[in-house]
Formats: C-alpha cells, structure tokens, sequence
C-alpha cells in the first residue's frame, strides 16, 4: 500500500519554491538579475543556523536570517552597480560568498537547528504535536507564505514604489534622472526581494533538515521566467519543481532512479527556459536594455 505521508510536503516545497520566485522578480525589476535571489537564499538559511546556533532562541534566529539576507542584497547591489559589473554573472559569483559560508560552517559538526528536537520553529501545544501533519498545519512559515506573495503581488503592481520600480528597469531613460532616488529604488527592491526568500529558507530547513538547500533559488528563477514575470505564473509554474521534490522519497536514495529524481527539478527548469523563455528574456546588446549596467 502506497505511504502518502511524504505528499504532505507538497505545499511546503510549493511555497518555498513561490516565495523564492517572487524574490527573483524583485531582484530582475532592480534590474539586478534574479540570480541574486539564491544568494539572498543562502544568506538567510546561514542565518538562520548561526542566530539559533549562538543564541537557543527562534525569533533571534528570524532576525539573523532577516538581516543576513536583506545584507546580502544591499551589499550585492551596491557592488554591482558600483562598479557597472554584468548583474546575472556579479549576482552568481556573490552567491557562492554564502554558499561556501553555509558548507563550511555545517561541516564544523550538527547544527542545533536541524537536530534539536521537538524541532524549533513549529508552533507548539497544537493537537497535531508529534504527527505527520505537524510540519504541515504548525508551520509559521507556511502560514504566513500566501500574505507574504499577497503583499509582493500588491508592493509591486498596486502601489507608486513598484510602478516606478518597473518603469526604472523599463524604460532607462528615466532611470538617468535623478541617479540617487534611482539607485535607492533599486537597492530596496533587491533588499525586499531578500525579504521574500526568509519564510522559503525557514520552510526548507524544517523539510530538509538534513541537506542545505543549494539551488533552488535558480529554479524559482526558471519559475518567474517561464511565467514571464508575472505573479501567479510565477507561483503556478512552480508547482512543478515542488511535485518533483515531493517524490524524492518514494526512490531509494542512491540508485539511479533516485539520483534521477533529484536532478528532476533542475531538468523541469531547464526545460521551462526553453520552452517559455523566448518573450520573457529580454536582455540585449543595446544600449536601451534594462539590464546594460552602462544604462542604469
């Protein structure tokens, strides 16, 4: 008889993997390449693991991933446009700052954060205390995960920060007026874009307390590419990936259906890239293009 336990993480890996791609639409409209978003990511797991490591106590480590991935984007994003550097290749070469930071802080020994039991981070004294559905129903980052799209959706779309956030990325000739109310745009939608990814890593460390999360952040960026930039496509497109890594458990881990499995997501996004991506990428050699470092 088939186990459906492991189906219950479902919304878990689909709210982490939206959350994510809302991030890496931020970071595009800062015209500072989604790629920055796993960077964003990782900072915030590393933070995560270092406050609860350093201080026992849950909501210091909320902080600690707050302010470690919010750093990253306003650090990241002045270097960029600092120094005019190509924002998809500075953004991925930043992102393995945090990426060898996590590996080589988690190699120091167990991390108390993903060995401490009953786990931290669930709400506590609910009847589903020590059940399957425990990480599912008790799980804050869940919970919050639709308000936090909710309010991205509307930050962006409903509001005069995200118009002229989209109008800076879009149209470069506004983008040369006023350079310090542009650069400051920039920097907070890639800082918000951050702020995004903090309940993804905090869903991700609870499902997968035993391995980092490394990667995911370019499939969420596939997410928000396939769906053309937009919100909802962005979400729907990413229940794909979460289907996939859903399933992980029902392959021995190891063999070559499980090795298989595992890559599966990673293949989904590339395959969403080249299927949907010819309308949605729209950089170019010209000097008019949102994402010429020169122009903005």
């Amino acid at each position: 008889m088939m186990d459906w336990v492991p189906l219950v993480n479902f919304p878990l890996e689909w709210a982490a993997i939206a959350l994510l791609a809302a991030g890496a639409i931020y970071w595009e409209r800062s015209a500072l390449s989604g790629v920055g978003i796993e960077g964003c990511m990782l900072s915030a797991v590393l933070g995560f693991c270092l406050g609860y490591e350093w201080s026992g106590s849950y909501v210091i480590a909320v902080g600690a991933a707050a302010g470690g991935a919010m750093a990253f984007a306003l650090v990241a994003g002045a270097i960029l446009l600092a120094f005019r550097a190509d924002p998809t290749v500075g953004s991925f070469c930043l992102s393995l700052v945090p990426t060898c930071a996590l590996v080589l802080f988690s190699r120091a020994g167990p991390l108390k954060l993903m060995t401490e039991t009953p786990p931290p981070g669930l709400i506590g004294g609910t009847i589903f205390a020590g059940t399957y559905a425990e990480d599912l129903l008790a799980s804050p980052g869940l919970i919050v995960a639709p308000l936090v799209l909710a309010i991205a959706g509307f930050i962006m779309l409903k509001t005069p920060y995200g118009l002229r956030l989209r109008a800076y990325s879009e149209t470069p000739a506004l983008a040369r007026r006023g350079p310090g109310r542009v650069v400051w745009v920039r920097l907070s939608g890639a800082a918000l874009g951050a702020l995004w990814a903090v309940p993804a890593a905090a869903i991700l460390l609870r499902v997968h307390p035993a391995s980092a999360p490394f990667g995911l952040g370019y499939v969420a960026l596939a997410c928000a590419v396939a769906g053309r930039w937009g919100f909802l496509p962005a979400i729907l497109m990413s229940a794909g990936p979460a289907i996939l890594r859903t399933l992980r458990p029902y392959v021995p881990a190891g063999t070559a259906g499980g090795i298989a499995l595992e890559a599966a997501p990673f293949v989904l996004a590339l395959f969403y890239l080249v299927l949907f991506s010819r309308r949605a990428l729209r950089a170019s050699g010209s000097r008019k293009s949102r994402l010429d470092p020169d122009v903005l």
